[in-house]
């Protein structure tokens, strides 16, 4: 008998067969986004641990969008120089408001921007340009175009994937490995971006890093002790014993999860 680990588990499946999955399913969802954009000038950076969560919703104008909420943890410290300050602040408070129309997502800051922008668009198809997801109108489209579209599994069901010509993809009911709201065209020798954690439900999948962001500094170390493993369950979020063949997600006292599937032969 032979055990193999997988984290990261990616089936294609015929995108005809799939049911499209709703980006925001209902104005409590329990769904939770956290994402990071991190920037340097050579000497010092900046780095933005975002959390994003949906609280009930309201009307903006004539359209009735779920709210969003941010909690931010900000850095900033020393890169290249020695003459940084260093700290770490934290904020929270009303993101702006989100809707979906016929596959298309918009959103409307609240603070900043010219009003609501199209961040997703779910009607795409190869050689078509992703929206940028922060809603710069002066994004580069040739990275953004569409070169492949497949499926992932996600909580058991398949969504598609459109990975454009830079490599960032978007996933149906979960948005872009670049980040939530963050731009999918950056300079990599400068910026890092990239989704850290998607959950539903308190469950992670695809991206399975911890979707808690610790708001004080004495939590900030939590991660780094060791880990008890305190139930497994099942992409349904039902409890469940360790069995083969089967993808489960492991949760730990700690927060954290992981994806697994042991295929036993």
């Amino acid at each position: 008998m032979k055990l193999v680990a997988l984290l990261f588990l990616t089936i294609p499946v015929l995108l005809s067969a799939q049911t499209y999955v709703p980006f925001i399913s209902t104005t409590d969802s329990s769904d939770i986004w956290m994402d990071m954009n991190s920037c340097t000038n050579m000497s010092c950076f900046d780095a933005y641990t975002n959390r994003y969560t949906i609280e009930g919703d309201t009307m903006i104008g004539s359209y009735q969008y779920s709210k969003v909420y941010i909690k931010t943890k900000h850095q900033h410290g020393s890169d290249q120089s020695q003459w940084c300050s260093e700290y770490v602040n934290y904020y929270e408070y009303f993101y702006g408001g989100i809707r979906e129309s016929g596959k298309k997502i918009y959103v409307t800051p609240n603070s900043f921007g010219p009003g609501e922008y199209l961040a997703y668009d779910f009607n795409l198809s190869i050689g078509d340009t992703l929206p940028s997801p922060d809603g710069n109108p002066s994004a580069p489209a040739y990275e953004r175009i569409i070169n492949t579209i497949d499926s992932v599994l996600v909580f058991g069901d398949y969504r598609k994937r459109y990975t454009a010509n830079n490599n960032h993809y978007v996933i149906e009911g979960i948005g872009a490995s670049s980040g939530l709201f963050n731009p999918m065209v950056y300079s990599p020798s400068y910026c890092f971006m990239q989704t850290l954690c998607y959950a539903e439900y308190g469950t992670p999948d695809h991206f399975l890093q911890n979707c808690n962001l610790n708001l004080s500094i004495e939590e900030l170390d939590k991660n780094d002790k060791s880990k008890t493993l305190v139930k497994i369950v099942d992409y349904l979020g039902r409890e469940t014993k360790e069995k083969p063949n089967t993808p489960l997600i492991y949760i730990y006292d700690d927060g954290s999860t992981e994806k697994i599937y042991r295929v036993e032969q």
